[in-house]
């Protein structure tokens, strides 16, 4: 059967990232007063087993693991916010640059493809997200092992929506990593505060412009 990746998307775009660290053992750049706060703000969401940041020994305390995962997360979700100029392969293997954001809620993906168009993609409507490696144009399920592994096989992080996917690709297999956890916990905390929202009863909303999309949408 075909994998999903290898089937025609109706928006489908793979990124490659640039400058893209692991989350420690550098220097942040400087953030501003607001993203000062937001980064203060962000906590881990409740699970109830915490993934392990790369380059932690499984020798650490758990809670030395949580400090450095939540570490990773907030210096992840501020550089998200900030933006990141990627460069996009289209499914005609056609190479441009893309703008990806975090919105200032913290829960939706604003992609800019440099030609008019901007597109919101709301976290709390991902299916899921996973990680695949693409080696010698065949596609293996992330731990496989790869028979005659090329030095150039791409880590790639997949984030599905009900009839949309994004596809990033990395190098560096501990880059994927990174990127795959943080993803994985801004989704799951987008999607707890959607959980506790409908749980709250209020009253209807005076902007109900503000409301967020169930579907990514087209915005210009």
């Amino acid at each position: 059967a075909k994998h999903l990746l290898t089937s025609g998307d109706s928006f489908d775009i793979t990124f490659t990232p640039r400058l893209f660290g692991l989350g420690f053992s550098r220097t942040p750049g400087p953030i501003t007063p607001r993203q000062q706060d937001l980064r203060a703000q962000l906590e881990l969401p409740q699970l109830q087993t915490y993934p392990v940041p790369p380059n932690i020994t499984a020798d650490e305390a758990e809670e030395v693991r949580k400090e450095k995962l939540l570490e990773m997360y907030r210096e992840f979700a501020i550089e998200l916010h900030t933006g990141m100029y990627l460069t996009q392969l289209t499914s005609n293997r056609d190479y441009a640059d893309i703008h990806v954001q975090l919105m200032e809620d913290l829960t939706t993906l604003k992609l800019d493809q440099s030609n008019g168009r901007i597109i919101e993609f709301p976290l709390t409507n991902v299916s899921k997200v996973y990680r695949i490696v693409k080696n010698d144009d065949k596609w293996y399920a992330a731990g496989t092992p790869l028979p005659n592994a090329s030095p150039t096989a791409e880590q790639i992080v997949v984030v599905e929506f009900m009839r949309r996917k994004l596809a990033f690709v990395f190098n560096e297999l501990q880059v994927s990593q990174r990127f795959l956890i943080c993803m994985e916990l801004l989704i799951r905390r987008a999607q707890q505060k959607q959980a506790m929202r409908s749980l709250t009863p209020t009253f209807p909303p005076h902007h109900t412009q503000s409301r967020q999309c169930p579907t990514p949408r087209l915005v210009h």
